[in-house]
């Protein structure tokens, strides 16, 4: 039983889309794994219980790490088989098979039991050899930098002469939005996408312009298309920067193709477009989460104002990344293509 208090790592702290922690929680109650000291060890896969969920596999990186037993831990004959599980059951397939053996129970929970009478095919000796650095490497990208866990705070402020006390409320540090120069600077033009419910179809036509919404924005297909006619004022040309209006990841990537955004998309055509992928990179990474997250107001479905967006900080140094932003591409999907079709 850890003690209270501990930071632990629980199924609702892995991300679904990544497969990386985020977070460790240091309100869980419970029993609990521990990564080393004769508990788990590298190689280990602890898969959620729930239907839903990524699989995580344990290595040196994660030594003293406590998670939580919503998790069933496997322990492999050997190291492809151990990699093999962990690609399987995050993969579309997998993930779709996961919540069969959930079907009909009263909550989406699998039996370790049914788990473990899962079939997992096994591939042939020359397809391990030839899979094995490709899954090794989508693995390794799932080792990311993690969140600070979530704490409170004592503070005292005067919300009388605060112009926003909800972000008072938010954070102990609220400085922090000052530190670099507002998005704004940045773009010569804002809109937010508007409904197209009673203009939409939802299959692709030759000249139809793709919806595109927080689903596409996190790698997922476009599901719904428009006449270019009846598009609105939130149109996306390609080197405009899009960001997600709800939910704590931004999904900021830079548009690669036209199309229409959803409600829930904010569109920012850049003043500069060779500055998109470091926008990009910076909204999307630790320390622009930290920001959102402040940001984020309601507390059924977290959205962004427009406000926030022009006056989220970007930081001088943000600015000096030269890399690409790829398309994001869920951990599900990436292995989906990499098993099955090829």
């Amino acid at each position: 039983m850890p003690i209270s208090g501990s930071p632990v790592i629980t199924p609702a702290n892995v991300g679904a889309s990544t497969g990386a922690i985020r977070r460790r929680s240091t309100k869980y109650q419970g029993s609990a794994y521990v990564v080393g000291r004769q508990g788990l060890r590298s190689g280990d896969v602890l898969v959620p219980l729930s239907a839903a969920g990524a699989a995580i596999l344990v290595d040196d990186r994660l030594n003293g790490a406590l998670f939580s037993a919503r998790f069933a831990a496997l322990r492999p004959a050997d190291s492809f088989a151990a990699l093999w599980i962990w690609a399987v059951l995050n993969s579309r397939t997998g993930l779709a098979r996961k919540g069969f053996l959930a079907a009909g129970s009263t909550t989406p929970v699998v039996k370790t039991s049914d788990l473990l009478g899962m079939e997992l095919p096994i591939p042939p000796p020359a397809d391990i050899h030839r899979l094995t650095p490709i899954l090794a490497q989508i693995e390794a990208r799932t080792h990311r930098a993690e969140e600070p866990a979530a704490s409170t705070w004592w503070t005292t402020a005067d919300l009388r002469v605060r112009n926003d006390w909800a972000i008072t409320l938010a954070t102990p540090n609220p400085e922090l939005l000052e530190a670099g120069e507002p998005l704004d600077s940045f773009v010569q033009e804002l809109t937010r996408g508007q409904s197209t419910r009673d203009v939409e179809i939802q299959q692709e036509l030759p000249g139809y312009l793709p919806v595109v919404d927080v689903s596409a924005l996190a790698g997922k297909p476009i599901r719904r298309w428009v006449a270019p006619e009846t598009a609105r004022v939130a149109v996306i040309a390609p080197g405009d920067l899009l960001v997600a209006n709800v939910g704590e990841f931004s999904y900021a990537t830079v548009a690669q193709r036209s199309g229409v955004a959803d409600p829930h998309v904010f569109v920012l055509r850049l003043l500069d477009q060779s500055q998109g992928p470091a926008l990009a990179h910076h909204l999307n990474g630790r320390e622009g989460m930290a920001t959102r997250r402040i940001l984020l107001r309601g507390a059924t479905v977290p959205s962004l104002r427009r406000s926030d967006i022009e006056r989220f900080p970007i930081p001088q140094q943000a600015l000096e990344y030269e890399g690409d932003i790829e398309p994001v591409v869920p951990l599900a999907e990436q292995l989906e293509q990499v098993l099955w079709t090829t």
